[in-house]
């Protein structure tokens, strides 16, 4: 079953545009989405401190000789939660608006640099860093793959890797569902990879797993969607999908109606060594 038949106009056009355009519309589309919700995301206590964060820090086992690296920083909460167990860190992100609230945010004190970077093509030289974080990124990522490969190789050695990512179920047609969801209330989505294709993903990256765990928590649908600045029409559409959908998808990622409409986000946590 493909994500794509549940919002068939979406995806419409997209076959005859080469794939580089669209890889680079993309991007452009992220950076217009967090450039315009950056102070949104600033404010968001879900990043600025959860679950998912706390194991990432618990399980890098970060030393102060380390120099670290978050990508796609966004308004720089992963930055911050590193930086008291850090030689320093930089954060890279796409968007200059994002930077600029994480720069706002800086918590006094030396140890942070901010840098505008694409996650795949980091400007850093190989083996720079001996920790390289990505959080509640990887989905607005156009080519995953190429990503990882890049966090890889600014990592040293025996460095360690640190990513979050939402997951949808792993089989359809929660995952379908789930997908659609998410391009209808923020276009700049690419896709959130199932739980065992990051496990592979890491694996083909030689990088090897030290840690892997799933969290999730109820989120209502209005948070949702407001902290993505869903307009009107995004959220009749999700509305009337979500009352169309299967039955077996709407158990899968968790709907229920009462006392709100929420569902469960879920994230997978991984760490490994290069």
């Amino acid at each position: 079953m493909d994500a794509r038949r549940f919002l068939p106009s979406v995806f419409c056009g997209l076959r005859s545009r080469s794939r580089r355009n669209i890889m680079d519309d993309r991007k452009r589309a992220v950076q217009r989405q967090f450039g315009q919700r950056a102070g949104a995301y600033a404010r968001s206590a879900s990043h600025r401190r959860d679950a998912d964060l706390e194991l990432l820090i618990a399980h890098l086992q970060a030393a102060p000789s380390d120099r670290a690296l978050d990508v796609a920083t966004g308004t720089g909460f992963t930055a911050f939660a590193l930086r008291p167990h850090v030689r320093s860190v930089v954060g890279a992100d796409l968007t200059r608006g994002m930077l600029e609230e994480a720069r706002r945010l800086t918590p006094s004190g030396e140890g942070f640099s901010w840098v505008v970077g694409d996650a795949e093509a980091l400007p850093f030289a190989d083996g720079t860093f001996s920790i390289v974080t990505c959080r509640r990124a990887p989905h607005h990522f156009p080519h995953v793959e190429a990503s990882v490969n890049e966090m890889v190789r600014v990592l040293a050695p025996g460095g360690r890797l640190g990513i979050v990512d939402q997951v949808p179920p792993e089989e359809a047609p929660g995952y379908d569902l789930m997908e659609a969801l998410e391009v209808l209330r923020d276009s700049s989505h690419v896709q959130a990879l199932r739980p065992s294709r990051w496990r592979t993903l890491l694996e083909e990256c030689r990088v090897a797993l030290t840690f892997a765990e799933q969290v999730e928590s109820r989120q209502t649908m209005e948070a949702w969607l407001e902290l993505a600045g869903a307009d009107d029409a995004r959220r009749r559409a999700i509305a009337a999908m979500l009352r169309g959908a299967p039955p077996q998808a709407l158990e899968q990622i968790g709907y229920e109606e009462r006392p709100e409409p929420s569902f469960l986000k879920r994230w997978i946590v991984l760490v490994g060594r290069k």
